[in-house]
């Protein structure tokens, strides 16, 4: 049985400039460097023959609008040549159109890399090394499962994170939160606050009841949740604050929302990018849970 051989670029009569009937034959997927004294038809060979003949030949595989920001090259003077593919030449002269024009960009190969990166590579974790995956209420559930049963059934908190604003106080996210019923903060992280949704153990809660949980803590949360393990005894009083302020009264009008819980809604639910300034008669509302 014969060996198969090795694909190869073959040259047969180049004659290109200064070349002499030139025949040769050149390897695929190796870096092949042509060296010589000058004048000796090294530019010839690879840009005037080589280059010319793969350009002609991967340019008709571009759209007319993309031909047009390409260089055209005559026809080399050679005989054949077999088995070459499409070429890129890149040369000391500066052929960039404008300031934003790549090697990538002029050839598309740019858009290919794009999706190759965003389908085919794996996302991992800059903090830990792990691999980063799409997680879902369901998702989650399982995970909490799977971990409670090896951990004998902790209690647990769910919660999710809010960042304070720079132009808000805490005293005064506080208040809106508590206007939307989350009374509980798990933890305090600089200005981002772990606010409760839920405390409950797997066994002995039911399974609507934990996605509910996840899913309103991802919504308000923006996507993140974060599951806390409390203690057998209970939260410890330093874990979990219990925001009691007994002059906030109810609201006159349930489904009356004061204009700054309209923002918090709005900003908890990712359609504000920021909080703004509330102007005093709105910060009136605050005081009194919005009623007055």
């Amino acid at each position: 049985m014969s060996e198969k051989k090795n694909p190869v670029i073959a040259i047969h009569g180049a004659r290109q400039n200064n070349l002499k009937n030139l025949s040769l034959d050149l390897p695929t997927g190796q870096l092949i460097v042509v060296t010589g004294v000058s004048g000796s038809g090294k530019s010839s060979l690879v840009f005037d023959t080589l280059y010319a003949e793969g350009q002609r030949r991967y340019v008709e595989t571009f759209s007319p609008y993309a031909r047009q920001f390409l260089d055209r090259m005559d026809k080399p003077q050679v005989d054949r040549i077999d088995g070459i593919p499409p070429a890129i030449a890149i040369d000391q002269t500066n052929p960039v159109r404008t300031s934003r024009s790549t090697v990538g960009t002029m050839t598309e190969l740019n858009d290919h890399l794009k999706l190759l990166y965003a389908r085919a590579a794996r996302l991992f974790c800059r903090g830990c090394g792990q691999p980063v995956r799409r997680d879902t209420a369901e998702s989650i559930f399982a995970a909490i499962v799977s971990r409670c049963s090896t951990a004998n059934d902790p209690r647990l908190v769910i919660a999710f994170p809010v960042t304070v604003p720079h132009n808000y106080s805490e005293e005064e996210v506080l208040r809106l939160l508590e206007a939307q019923g989350y009374t509980r903060i798990h933890a305090r992280h600089g200005k981002t606050l772990d606010v409760v949704q839920d405390r409950l153990r797997i066994a002995g809660a039911e399974r609507a009841r934990i996605i509910e949980a996840l899913e309103a803590a991802l919504r308000v949360g923006q996507g993140r949740v974060a599951v806390y393990p409390l203690a057998d005894d209970g939260a410890p009083r330093d874990a979990v604050e219990v925001l009691h302020r007994p002059a906030l009264r109810r609201l006159r009008h349930p489904l009356r929302r004061t204009r700054a819980q309209q923002l918090l809604l709005q900003f908890a639910a990712g359609r504000l990018r920021k909080l703004p300034r509330l102007r005093p008669h709105h910060r009136r509302g605050l005081r009194t849970g919005g009623a007055r």
